[in-house]
């Protein structure tokens, strides 16, 4: 095995080409910057890449994005001036409430925001409860920043309960609208997290998607680094992150070298940023050793969001016409607890369901007549979970899925398991016991959120962390978009003196 350092030295390295990582990326090359993009798969997008098999086209796993109006993704394309490569587009909601007689009910349509009558008189809230109700989603809708910055410290179940709400509102905001946004239990997400969020899809809408899938974008980011004389790697892991006299100076990355042997390559910059994950980052690829004791034990200390694990399901004709949806009930909101007590076999796994139907948004994404429905439940995001805890989960999810489209059941000409494997081997690196397969990335929890979330600038000059955990705020997609335009911004400072 042999090592080449590149003495092509790059004014920044990117580690990983997640959305946080692809932004950040492209918008330093848009500034000027010669920049090399690293990134361990064959396709780019992090956990929204884009898959495609058999004439389909699809999501690894569900990847619904929010607000529509006004979101990051398109401040995204218009900052780098390619608007006209992506088409983003939204989607009716195919939502459903299961009553506590089995009956699934369909939410009402509307449209662009939520109207709070349409949604009570679905959710069988009667006038005695309706007062209160529509108060509590009138404050909610008109907090001003620095109230919502208040609750910064406050669990959102502690929150939404001293509401008083009737328990099927209770059960849509937290199951519909948090748990799967956030990928947390109500118990431990910060409200102030949680407020503003909700405020986006209220008044801007949720749903959000791209023709060609979310990988489109983050593809459309490399081709601007490309196209500004920046370098792209793919497939290509990087090892370790080069560390000389106190500060961040390179990478090493494992691969062929000039001669087609297997070798590693260095390659160094003054500023490095990584989009692997705070935990991979500090822990293992730059060591922890270059760190403070404090901040290590900082890291060590972080909480990863929960985990989805479910089906991709292909099949011989349509069962449903909306392009995602969530079946949730009265017992499907999720509490630490009961996660924990299920997990272990001691109670219900039965949660909330997410399916993503992309034919129905892109009638590209499917042969014609056919359909491909990618679905998840909740479940821990321990990459090293039995097959048989694997199968409970999946299971679980299934019978909600095939309650709602019975018929789907003979329609099936293939189906993927997807899990907290697959989930790490595609994105994060396990790192800490029981960490990996988680869905979104550090979770926005009380104490990890606001001014207690990680820096984007760690200790070790010159290495910034982007993507969901360090750098911006919201859900999934948009929040690591917002980290990428807030260390470019960070990073294109430093550069210039």
């Amino acid at each position: 095995m042999t090592t080449n350092t590149n003495t092509n030295t790059h004014d920044v390295i990117v580690i990983g080409a997640g959305f946080g990582g692809a932004a950040s990326a492209a918008l330093l090359a848009r500034r000027g910057f010669k920049v090399l993009l690293v990134e361990k798969n064959n396709l780019s997008g992090g956990k929204a890449m884009t898959l495609s098999k058999k004439g389909f086209t699809y999501s690894a796993w569900p990847v619904m994005g929010a607000p529509v109006q006004e979101n990051q993704c398109q401040r995204l394309l218009d900052a780098l001036g390619i608007a006209d490569k992506v088409t983003l587009t939204s989607s009716e909601a195919g939502s459903y409430y299961k009553t506590p007689e089995g009956r699934y009910e369909p939410m009402p349509k509307m449209d662009g925001s939520v109207d709070p009558v349409a949604l009570f008189s679905w959710l069988g809230i009667g006038m005695e409860s309706f007062e209160a109700a529509m108060g509590f989603f009138g404050t909610l809708i008109a907090m001003p920043p620095e109230m919502i910055d208040s609750y910064e410290g406050t669990d959102f179940d502690s929150f939404i309960k001293a509401a008083h709400l009737p328990h099927t509102l209770y059960a849509f905001i937290v199951s519909l609208c948090l748990d799967g946004m956030f990928m947390v239990t109500a118990d431990r997400l910060d409200a102030a997290e949680a407020i503003y969020s909700l405020q986006d899809i209220f008044l801007r809408g949720g749903g959000l998607f791209a023709l060609g899938g979310y990988g489109r974008l983050s593809e459309a980011c490399l081709d601007v680094v490309r196209g500004q004389g920046g370098q792209v790697l793919m497939h290509a892991r990087v090892e370790r992150i080069l560390v000389e006299q106190g500060r961040a100076v390179g990478i090493e990355v494992a691969g062929k070298d000039g001669s087609g042997n297997e070798g590693r390559q260095q390659f160094r910059a003054p500023v490095v940023i990584s989009n692997a994950g705070i935990q991979p980052t500090v822990l293992k690829l730059a060591g922890e050793a270059n760190f403070p004791a404090e901040y290590v034990a900082r890291v060590k200390a972080l909480v990863p969001s929960e985990a989805l694990l479910g089906y991709r399901y292909f099949l011989s004709q349509p069962v449903t016409d909306k392009g995602f949806g969530v079946v949730f009930s009265q017992t499907s909101p999720w509490s630490s607890e009961r996660l924990r007590e299920a997990h272990a076999g001691r109670a219900s796994r039965e949660g909330v369901l997410y399916f993503e139907v992309p034919n129905n948004y892109d009638p590209s994404a499917a042969p014609v007549g056919k359909q491909v429905i990618v679905t998840g439940t909740f479940c821990p995001p321990d990459p090293e979970m039995s097959k048989e805890d694997i199968q409970a989960w999946a299971d679980a999810g299934e019978e909600i899925f095939f309650g709602l489209f019975p018929e789907a059941r003979d329609l099936i000409e293939e189906k993927d398991l997807y899990t907290t494997r697959s989930v790490s081997n595609a994105t994060r690196d396990a790192t800490m016991p029981g960490c990996g397969g988680e869905t979104i990335g550090l979770a926005q929890i009380v104490g990890q959120c606001g001014k207690s979330k990680p820096a984007i600038a760690t200790p070790l000059t010159g290495l910034y962390l982007v993507g969901t955990d360090a750098g911006g705020r919201g859900v999934g997609t948009q929040q690591a978009i917002m980290s990428g335009f807030n260390v470019a911004e960070a990073v294109e400072k430093v550069l210039r003196g």
